[in-house]
């Protein structure tokens, strides 16, 4: 017999011995186990459910079995091997890499035999571990050398791109990924089997990452960037300011959303979702201080149809791009973009060229033709980029801007149903944001009109009123998700001028308010009946006042931070009396009570307590 042969049937018998291991270990009877004639362990001896044995105490586990003296040995050397070749398979031939994992499972093999207990059980999960490799690398083997070579370079590509990744060289890694892409897609070629599954999943990450790295990784490092100045603005920030701040690191975040691809989209949507929920009014498109929106991703499409009249071959126009830069910039460029229609007849186009189309080629089947300078009718359902129509638009041929009412329904999620007037939001119209909040009112050239609207935000409150941009502001009411309300008038979405504010307890309030809180003269009822009218300060009473009690006593005279302080008059229902000084709410200082029957004592009192 030959050394090849020897070898092969020495591996053979090696991994059929460990499988044999195995399938004992799971209790397939009915396979044929080179171990025939090895004691069962005691622990894994069948018997009959009534004759289970009760369980052991804690320490008596199987984890504390005894090991046998060659178990440790067997463990640390099989160990070594697979940790040889995990760290070293990108540098170590295939042919190497299958010896040492021979080697590994003959040892963990012979560790499943002469370990017990908690010991066992490793090796025989490690034995199971090893087999499999071997079968991948196996098949690796048997794809060729060109194979194994394929998978080498385009994995030294993706490193590289990798590295200039996280040297922020965006347009140095995204040219690098889309190298290991079309080294992956060789590969794929070459290979046969799971190999050639492996390059086609690496090929299509590639693929991503190089997207990622040109289009998303710019915009995401500069939303993350602002997001931290963000964190770390003074407390003393004007909120409206700070309202203004937060607005913008939430645009460029659903710039991100739109421009990034695989699983960092959720991140982005995740950080665009929590600015919104912290600032509670709904968001317009605005950038932070000196940064312009990013440049839109070019999109290959068919030239639009008058510039086809000659004949002549033009250049793509660019596609709508539906990115979070704002509705503005999205539904301004809708113009230059081509109706892609599902029922449109437009011949597929490859990266490479733009193919010429008829104007019938380019128009919906089902849209009617229109006359020379006319609005041409769109079909019921059309896509533009990667904005979704449904309902009735027409398409102004000279500046290719559409009209009409109907939904729009953007990549991320946002959507916006209404009219439409020469690609903006103009008239009635309801905008949702992924992330629930939602502007249900009038709309003048695509911003929210001064006028009347319903905003629902995102943590759950519900406004109905006047706004300003699409926040609240004038006369309005707020219900809040605490189930606390508001109504009266608003400023930048907080309670500002004259209000009335009701808790969820019925405690209640009616009277000035200041940057969302009360300040100012006020009627206070709380939830126990006690009722107080005067000056406010911070939330609380404070000054000159009366509080009156549900049992007939009332107070008039100072207060100090929600209580009785300095000089005030303190009258029972049966005509009791004291007038004098008071802190924190007790008798203190000097003061006169008066018993109704005429009885009159004047001194000092110490908390409630004659002192003299």
């Amino acid at each position: 017999m030959n050394d090849s042969r020897k070898m092969k049937v020495v591996r053979a018998f090696g991994v059929g011995l460990a499988l044999g291991v195995l399938l004992h270990a799971m209790g397939w009877a009915q396979v044929p186990d080179p171990l025939a004639g090895v004691p069962a362990s005691p622990t894994v001896a069948a018997s009959a459910p009534d004759q289970l044995p009760a369980a052991p105490p804690v320490a008596a586990t199987s984890e504390a079995a005894p090991v046998v003296k060659n178990c440790a040995p067997l463990t640390d050397s099989a160990m070594a091997l697979d940790l040889k070749v995990a760290t070293q398979m990108q540098s170590m031939a295939v042919a190497d890499q299958i010896k040492s994992v021979e080697e590994s499972i003959r040892l963990w093999t012979e560790a499943s035999l002469q370990c017990e207990g908690k010991a066992r059980d490793r090796a025989r999960r490690n034995l199971s571990e090893d087999v499999k490799l071997l079968d991948k690398l196996s098949e690796q083997s048997n794809s060729g050398p060109q194979c194994e070579s394929g998978h080498k370079d385009a994995a030294s590509m993706q490193d590289l791109a990798r590295q200039a990744l996280s040297e922020r060289r965006f347009m140095d890694a995204a040219s690098l990924f889309r190298k290991a892409e079309d080294a992956w897609d060789i590969a794929s070629e070459r290979c046969i089997g799971t190999q050639q599954e492996v390059a086609h999943r690496r090929r299509e990450q590639s693929s991503v990452d190089g997207h990622n790295a040109e289009y998303c990784a710019p915009v995401f490092e500069l939303a993350r960037d602002h997001t931290l100045k963000y964190r770390n603005v003074p407390g003393g920030m004007p909120r409206e300011e700070k309202q203004d701040l937060a607005m913008g690191v939430e645009t460029l975040w659903r710039d991100a959303i739109n421009r990034c691809k695989g699983p960092v989209v959720d991140t982005a949507k995740t950080q665009a979702q929590n600015l919104a929920r912290e600032r509670g009014t709904p968001w317009g498109s605005r950038y932070p201080a000196g940064i312009n929106p990013p440049k839109p991703i070019p999109v290959l499409t068919a030239a639009p149809m008058g510039a086809l009249a000659n004949g002549a071959p033009v250049a793509a126009a660019p596609a709508a791009t539906g990115t979070m830069a704002g509705l503005t910039s999205v539904l301004s460029s809708i113009g230059a973009a081509v109706t892609s229609s599902v029922k449109s007849s437009v011949t597929s186009l490859t990266t490479s060229s733009v193919s010429l189309a008829t104007p019938e080629a380019l128009t919906s089947a089902s849209a009617p033709k229109a006359l020379p300078g006319q609005p041409i009718a769109q079909a019921p359902e059309f896509v533009v980029g990667t904005v979704r129509y449904l309902g009735s638009f027409t398409k102004d041929p000279q500046t290719g801007e559409f009209s009409g009412v109907g939904k729009l329904t953007w990549a991320n999620g946002d959507t916006y149903d209404g009219a439409l007037q020469a690609g903006q939001r103009h008239g009635k119209g309801m905008f949702v944001w992924v992330n629930g909040q939602s502007f249900d009112g009038q709309w003048h050239l695509d911003k929210p009109a001064p006028d009347k609207a319903v905003v629902k935000f995102a943590n759950g409150n519900h406004y109905e009123g006047a706004t300003v941009d699409g926040i609240p502001q004038g006369e309005g009411r707020m219900r809040y998700a605490s189930g606390d309300s508001y109504e009266g008038q608003l400023q930048a979405g907080s309670p500002q001028g004259v209000g009335v504010y009701v808790w969820k307890n019925t405690q209640r309030y009616e009277g000035a308010w200041v940057q969302g809180r009360p300040e100012g003269r006020g009627k206070l009822r709380f939830a126990n009946g006690n009722v107080y009218e005067g000056p406010v300060h911070q939330g609380a009473p404070h000054g000159e006042g009366r509080l009156a009690f549900p049992t007939g006593e009332v107070y008039t005279g100072q207060m100090v931070n929600g209580a009785p302080g300095g000089v005030g008059t303190f009258d029972w229902p049966n005509g009791d009396r004291y007038v004098g000084q008071w802190k924190a709410g007790k008798k203190h200082g000097q003061g006169v009570f008066t018993w109704k029957n005429g009885a009159r004592w004047e001194g000092v009192y110490d908390q409630d307590v004659q002192a003299n």
